[in-house]
């Protein structure tokens, strides 16, 4: 992924800011209530705004019930003024209009913060600041700035009637200063300006800049159009271009960067802008408690509110798509897994009124190519005339079933679990709520391709070394085929030991066949603590051979050694 970190202030449990750093897999640990789930739901906010422009939400689209944010006055951290949020973008990773804006650049922090018609003098990420603005009700971006390599390119904040102005720009920098100056026919040998003419040619940009202002597209501004404002209709872009007289030469320039400077600003806003909709597009979140569906799924599909964040959706997914449930059916029937084997298989089922005019259909084929004239040998007296029977007796029902399949009826897939010591059907609801627990974390990690996968107790209702099983399914989904990032909330001690197995048997040459080589620079694990009224995250990486770097705070997952000694 091109996103490689994210970091929140005054969010939830968080204060000050925190940096999550998001590599193939990302472990967040931490006490109860420490705020961990509060790393996720940032995400989560993130996603909604983009999706639907909404900062004042209770219930994000993505995290159905699972999420309840309360509105910006319940998430904003002890009440203080605005939420911050900033996104770190791997520059070598970028794509498109994006990637040749910042070929030479290294990594993009795009930063935010939300508020709602009120700000505060404090250190932010922004640095201090003293505005207060006319409160018109409702959470907004109130300020926005992009830094590039460490060096702030521009800033914005915002205004009266909610945009968004300029408040400073670095026209300098190489992501803006050849592109202005192949637009002003700077750019040439012949054409280059001397050195009191550059210097004014800044003082006009920097005239210019306050003037040119954004709204907000989602999370994300975008900046306005301001050519015919400025300049009118009339005025073309070839007009400029045309050679002038050499006394007109400053009017020139001035003109020349009216008519182009909001239109880099623009490019530039919409390449960042729009790379960071897409990676947060990403997002698929998985809740802490997963949908138990009715004992006939196919009698109530409803996509209601929960349905991704539940995981209702997975088990559509294994209906209909053959290549997911050979996966998990794989997984399910290990034998080192589930100590009862389990497969998923589909039966259609129709309606009974509805088999009425196969049958019939299916009658008349046995009459025309199943059924024979012979006479009765037993010591029964010989009947007047002789009796129908069926040759091949097997072959006449596969026709038949054949007729009913083909028949134009309704007919819905249910999907249904076998046992297969028994080879008996059996619902969902008859072999307890792990496997109900399970499948959407299998789902995800098996259906999905290079999205950013936030799932909350992945490890819910399975035993210890289940939740060890899921460390593959977890190392396969981030650095296998799929592609994937993931970013999981747990308190398994047993699925971070499976990883820190498989980083050890890396390191030795001992990986088993079709595990994938797992190195420190592939896994990142957070603890989440509270210091005082507020939480802290803190880095505990792994070395090549799986071991912690330093102890975990508190003795956290020490429980164990506690109860045996």
């Amino acid at each position: 992924m091109t996103l490689t970190a994210f970091r929140i202030a005054n969010f939830k449990a968080f204060a000050a800011a925190q940096r999550v750093p998001l590599r193939p897999i990302t472990l967040v640990y931490g006490a109860n209530s420490a705020g961990k789930s509060s790393i996720l739901h940032a995400l989560a906010l993130a996603h909604h705004a983009v999706e639907t422009g909404d900062l004042d939400t209770q219930h994000t689209q993505i995290g159905g019930e699972s999420i309840d944010l309360g509105g910006f006055r319940q998430y904003v951290h002890r009440r203080e003024r605005q939420v911050e949020l900033a996104f770190e973008i791997d520059a070598g990773r970028l794509s498109g209009r994006a990637a040749e804006l910042l070929r030479s650049a290294r990594g993009v922090v795009v930063e935010l913060a939300i508020g709602a018609g009120f700000t505060s003098q404090r250190r932010t990420l922004f640095g201090d600041v003293d505005r207060v603005l006319d409160p018109e009700g409702g959470a907004r971006v109130e300020r926005f700035a992009i830094e590039v390599d460490g060096a702030p390119l521009l800033s914005m904040s915002v205004r009266a009637g909610g945009l968004l102005r300029l408040d400073r720009l670095d026209h300098g920098h190489s992501v803006f200063r050849a592109r202005l100056q192949t637009a002003v026919g700077l750019a040439s040998e012949e054409s280059r300006p001397k050195p009191e003419e550059s210097a004014a040619f800044a003082e006009m940009l920097d005239s210019l800049v306050p003037n040119i202002t954004a709204h907000r597209k989602g999370l994300f501004p975008r900046c306005d159009d301001l050519r015919e404002h400025w300049m009118g209709p009339a005025f073309l872009p070839g007009e400029v271009l045309m050679g002038v007289p050499s006394g007109s030469r400053q009017d020139h320039l001035y003109n020349c960067a009216r008519l182009f400077l909001p239109g880099v600003v623009r490019e530039v806003l919409d390449a960042i802008g729009g790379t960071l909709d897409d990676e947060i597009r990403r997002l698929r979140y998985l809740g802490p408690l997963r949908s138990y569906p009715p004992r006939h799924w196919a009698a109530s599909q409803q996509h209601g509110p929960n349905w991704f964040a539940g995981g209702g959706y997975a088990w559509d997914v294994v209906r209909t798509r053959e290549d997911v449930r050979e996966r998990v059916n794989a997984w399910l029937g290990a034998p080192n897994r589930l100590k009862t084997p389990y497969e998923l298989v589909i039966r259609e089922l129709v309606a009974l009124d509805q088999l009425d005019k196969p049958i019939w259909e299916g009658m008349e084929r046995l009459n025309q190519h199943g059924l024979s004239i012979e006479p009765d040998y037993d010591d029964e007296p010989e009947p007047q005339g002789s009796y129908p029977t069926i040759k091949d007796f097997e072959r006449e029902v596969e026709r038949m079933v054949e007729t009913v399949r083909g028949a134009d009826i309704e007919k819905v897939a249910e999907l249904v679990l076998i046992d297969c010591r028994s080879n008996t059907p059996v619902s969902h609801r008859d072999v307890g709520i792990g496997v109900s627990q399970v499948l959407p974390v299998l789902v995800a990690a098996f259906a999905s391709r290079s999205k950013l996968l936030a799932i909350e107790q992945p490890e819910i209702h399975l035993h210890p070394a289940l939740q060890a099983e899921l460390g593959d399914v977890f190392l396969g989904a981030a650095l296998g085929e799929g592609g994937n990032t993931l970013l999981i909330e747990s308190h398994s001690e047993h699925l971070l030991l499976r990883i820190m197995r498989r980083m050890r048997e890396t390191n030795d040459g001992k990986l088993p066949e079709g595990v994938p080589a797992v190195r420190p620079e592939h896994v990142m694990v957070l603890f989440v603590e509270p210091d005082g009224p507020k939480s802290i995250v803190r880095e505990m990486p792994l070395n090549e051979r799986g071991e912690l770097v330093k102890a975990w705070p508190g003795g956290f997952f020490e429980e164990g050694l506690r109860e045996t000694f």
